[in-house]
């Protein structure tokens, strides 16, 4: 009894440690498959993180606002951003919310990074664009030469995933090749 024990035990760590990776990729993928695309405009620098590696550093056009009134936006804090599309098809900030919006809109968690009067500046999750240690700094010439790009990222109940950076409609993992 005790030997059975023992191995039941073994079985049920085992499948607790799969559980959480497995459902990390889970929940990143079904965002991929299920997520409203949105495009980013994007301002491209490169830095390198000596844990995490190379990657192309995004910054968006989108990370203004301006809040109706001086609200109490708080530095860090976390909101939730409405998304929309503008006329030439970018995604554009539709509001801010501190409470989850309703299941129908497009939304993205995302901290305030400072707060200039009503101007509301924030900081998104997908703002790093991990590359092969031998193509970003490819990347990052070909992107800063054009200096025209966006990036592709899902959408899907307030969660987001970098999908792809694209440059004059390409994808810049293939012109980094």
């Amino acid at each position: 009894m005790n030997q059975q024990y023992r191995f039941g035990l073994f079985v049920l760590l085992a499948l607790v440690q799969l559980y959480f990776p497995g459902k990390m990729v889970y929940d990143s993928n079904k965002v991929l498959w299920m997520g409203q695309v949105f495009k980013f405009e994007t301002r491209p620098v490169d830095p390198a993180d000596p844990f995490r590696g190379r990657y192309v550093a995004l910054n968006f056009a989108a990370t203004q606002f301006e809040a109706p009134t001086e609200s109490a936006w708080q530095r860090n804090e976390t909101v939730f951003v409405l998304l929309e599309t503008d006329a030439e098809g970018y995604a554009k900030i539709k509001g801010l919310s501190r409470s989850k919006p309703a299941q129908q809109e497009a939304y993205v968690s995302a901290k305030v990074s400072y707060v200039w009067k009503n101007q509301v500046t924030l900081f998104y999750p997908f703002s790093r664009f991990y590359m092969e240690e031998g193509k970003a700094q490819k990347a990052e010439i070909i992107y800063r030469r054009v200096n025209a790009g966006y990036a592709l990222v899902k959408v899907y109940k307030g969660e987001a995933v970098l999908e792809d950076v694209l440059v004059k409609g390409k994808s810049l993992r293939e012109l980094a090749r």
